[in-house]
């Protein structure tokens, strides 16, 4: 039986459960400094309380400009502003910002989690079959921002001896209950500029932004892949050649290989059919993002129906989006655009990279012994 010991970081941040997995040596300083930058992130980039997000969002919201001092909020803008040019604008972190018929919401994402998935061979032996499943890890406690259980351990993975985590739900947001993934709905007498991403203007050499109307940013649909690619950065930079890296179980990242041989084994479930899989991936040195318009995540109370943020119309078909890219922040803005598409856009997306963007339509028939059929 073969035996890869690994170092593990369990801790509570970006309003969900974040896991660091090392494996191949035990490296307790590369694993703080890895929490360290997922949490310098979740500080930059939090609507939930004081942040240079939320002083950036406090000018836009009035239409004025700003100077960005903060280098994460920086990277994230400029990293934001291509993402939106890629998509063509169906990633935008955007939301209503001013007067009385537009209010700041709630744009977190509903949950979704990938699971590993037990495959006859070396590549995933040791991983259990449902990432809810382990008697051992818990949750943190709901609400708690940097609190909870957080550990830094030492494992050895060997034959059954790794499980998963089910992800805590999470805290309220400042900005109140609506709509998710940065768009905002617009009624029929609503004749206002949609409070997007074009009503910015941002000045590279000045580091100045400015709105042309008022808005605010939330980046509850980008965060957690940033965060990921900043913790792996790290990582590779302290010498770390194999590592799984999970936020939410809806956003993850992989450093190498797997540490018994072979690419990452993935299975996509089905958000709200026991024992279906959507679709079954391998990852090396790539990131991987999940969204879906139903689910449990997306039937708590409060969550606002999706909206497309080039037209604000509002997107009511159940389905899910999966997205694999280079980085986090990549794979987050695909798996939104994904969702949000047309059927032109979609195919567009799609065709650039068929085996690494998905959309599962959950009107097409199912059976239990085969994935989900992709949508056009």
């Amino acid at each position: 039986m073969t035996e890869v010991e690994a170092s593990v970081a369990r801790f509570a941040a970006m309003g969900t459960r974040v896991e660091l997995h090392l494996f191949g040596r035990d490296a307790p300083d590369a694993l703080a400094a890895a929490r360290a930058a997922v949490e310098a992130v979740e500080d930059a980039l939090t609507v939930r309380r004081e942040s240079p997000a939320v002083v950036l969002n406090r000018v836009l919201a009035v239409g004025g400009a700003a100077v960005v001092a903060d280098p994460l909020l920086w990277e994230a803008l400029l990293a934001v502003n291509a993402m939106w040019r890629a998509t063509g604008g169906l990633f935008d972190p955007g939301v209503g910002g001013g007067g009385p018929a537009r209010r700041w919401r709630d744009v977190i994402p509903a949950s979704h989690k990938p699971v590993p998935r037990r495959t006859p061979g070396p590549s995933w032996e040791g991983f259990s079959d449902s990432c809810e499943a382990s008697p051992n890890w818990t949750p943190a406690s709901a609400g708690v921002e940097r609190e909870g259980e957080e550990t830094i351990s030492r494992q050895r993975s060997s034959s059954g001896d790794v499980g998963g985590v089910a992800s805590s739900p999470h805290p309220p947001s400042l900005l109140g209950p609506g709509l998710r993934r940065g768009t905002s709905a617009r009624g029929a007498d609503d004749t206002a500029p949609l409070p997007n991403w074009s009503a910015l203007t941002i000045d590279r050499a000045a580091r100045r932004v400015a709105a042309a109307h008022p808005l605010a940013l939330d980046f509850g649909g980008f965060g957690k892949g940033y965060a990921l690619d900043r913790a792996a950065a790290v990582l590779r930079a302290a010498g770390v050649t194999s590592a799984f890296l999970s936020a939410g179980e809806s956003s993850i990242a992989v450093i190498g290989e797997h540490p018994l041989g072979g690419a990452w084994p993935l299975a996509i479930p089905h958000p709200e059919i026991d024992g279906v899989w959507l679709t079954e991936l391998e990852l090396s040195d790539a990131s991987l993002s999940v969204s879906s318009t139903v689910g449990a995540g997306a039937a708590k109370p409060g969550r606002a129906a999706m909206v497309r943020p080039t037209d604000g119309a509002i997107v009511t078909r159940p389905a899910t989006a999966v997205a694999v890219a280079t980085t986090g922040a990549e794979a987050e803005a695909l798996s939104t655009a994904l969702l949000v598409a047309d059927a032109p856009a979609l195919a567009r997306l799609r065709a650039a990279a068929p085996d690494r963007r998905f959309l599962f339509s959950h009107d097409a028939p199912t059976r239990a012994d085969r994935p989900m059929e992709l949508t056009a």
